[in-house]
């Protein structure tokens, strides 16, 4: 019984049950009929100079795909491995030098052509044609996408625009905590908090922990056990039903959810930081929205960050890294202790997916790593994944890339060829994937060039 590794749903778990004859076909065919179908939500978050995972890091991921550690510099997410998914080496742009407003602009999109550097928005900063994931998101779901900015800049650009739509048109962002609470949250019904309660909040957080070791694989493997194993996982799963027949969750979606705080104008960014976390858990937990974007930029204020510190990946610059990974983990905790209208919790059903510009302050973009929290409804958590690798100059020679009129241009044009080593799926994978797993339905997504293969969904082959 050790090695069940997806988590199941209520439906799922009653299912089960009434293979075991715990319940009776009557029964589970009522409660199946009381479980709706929760939204998945998808979170997008973009920290300026990355989150330190990439090939030319001096902190690297360690383990294989289902035993891993993180480095020092992101311990935090060591607490919640079972929940995350880490996507170790992605090419992204391949050529782009120094700018990083164009690394900016790719980010979400994976479609800056070749070749480009300016637009009509700003002189340093190109946009993409085609549109970045939550735009899409936003379109399938007729829902606002809630943008939000703590400081999050590029090299040109004092606050950078992360989403574009079909267009090439920047999408609208809130770059401050109050502006955000003025214009969604101001009006929202005065109802009980939910989870305004710490002692509710905790027994939430107990139980779901219970839930998320039930695994998927669980009810497909049953019939294939020995008696003796089967009589565990029956008996487990029995305690877990009467676990929850005694309980009373503060369910998701009932719009009950309200801001800790009220945000006050000129608050401190990492204030802000706080404050927009808030925000989107009451957004997602009242069905406000499914889909929200953040942006991190550096917020202490040390000085010469950027070129004496994030350049050289210094225990100053990773000790920011070790704050940010500390705020993101308590909000997937805080998801987890939602329970949602499906009986998963609210993290289950929420996607938190973690990128920059740049894997890290070195602006390495040939094996950018990405870190996924939760989900674990539709994808199967506690996975190190590390796609294969692209080396030699013949190979190296052949990643190309559209430029403005669509023809392919050599992608990779600086540095020794002769020993670099390439990542063989790019973020435009990995953002179809996601799209993908959130219900679209991509064959493609960015620049054509860019679809290698399947990062999350194994089985997708190039178009």
């Amino acid at each position: 019984m050790s090695d069940i590794s997806t988590k199941i749903s209520r439906r799922g778990l009653i299912k089960s049950l009434a293979g075991i004859g715990l319940l009776s076909t009557t029964a589970a065919e009522r409660l199946l009929a009381q479980t709706p179908t929760a939204p998945y939500r998808v979170l997008l978050v973009a920290l300026q100079h990355g989150w330190g995972i990439g090939g030319s890091s001096n902190q690297f991921m360690q383990g294989n795909e289902y035993e891993y550690e993180f480095p020092p510099g992101l311990s935090p997410f060591n607490s919640i491995r079972d929940k995350c998914v880490v996507v170790d080496g992605l090419l992204t742009l391949g050529n782009w030098g120094n700018n990083h407003d164009l690394s900016y602009a790719d980010m979400f999109t994976a479609g800056v052509p070749f070749g480009e550097k300016t637009s009509a928005y700003d002189s340093q900063m190109p946009l993409s044609p085609t549109p970045s994931l939550d735009y899409l998101l936003q379109e399938k779901s007729k829902k606002t996408t809630l943008r939000l900015s703590a400081g999050y800049a590029s090299w040109g650009v004092r606050y950078h625009p992360i989403s574009i739509d079909g267009s090439g048109s920047v999408q609208p962002f809130y770059t401050t905590a109050f502006d955000a609470y003025n214009s969604v949250f101001k009006n929202l019904p005065d109802s009980p908090a939910g989870g305004s309660n710490p002692a509710n909040d905790v027994e939430a957080q107990l139980v779901n922990t219970i839930f998320s070791t039930i695994r998927n694989p669980a009810e497909r493997r049953l019939d294939g056990l020995a008696t003796s194993e089967r009589e565990k996982i029956r008996r487990y799963l029995q305690a877990i039903v009467s676990v929850e027949d005694k309980r009373k969750p503060v369910v998701a979606n009932n719009g009950g959810y309200k801001l800790a705080e009220i945000p006050v104008k000129q608050n401190n960014r990492l204030i802000d930081l706080r404050q927009y976390l808030d925000m989107i858990k009451v957004a997602f937990a009242n069905d406000m929205t499914t889909t929200a974007v953040l942006g991190i930029g550096d917020l202490h204020p040390i000085s010469q960050f950027h070129h004496e510190h994030a350049h050289n990946n210094t225990e100053t610059w990773w000790s920011t890294r070790v704050e940010f990974a500390e705020a993101m983990r308590d909000f997937a905790l805080s998801l987890d202790a939602i329970t949602d209208v499906d009986g998963r919790s609210l993290l289950d059903n929420t996607l938190i997916v973690l990128s920059g510009e740049v894997a890290d302050g070195m602006h390495d973009v040939l094996l950018k790593g990405h870190i996924l929290i939760g989900g674990g409804s539709r994808i199967q958590t506690g996975r190190l994944i590390r796609p294969d690798v692209i080396t030699g100059i013949t190979n190296v020679d052949k990643l190309m890339r559209e430029d403005a009129k669509g023809v392919l241009q050599p992608q990779i044009m600086w540095g020794n060829k002769h020993v670099m080593r390439i990542g063989s799926r790019t973020n435009a994978d990995l953002l179809r994937d996601i799209g993908n797993i959130a219900g679209l339905s991509l064959n493609q997504f960015g620049l054509l060039s860019q679809n290698k293969g399947g990062v999350l969904i194994p089985d997708y082959v190039r178009i």
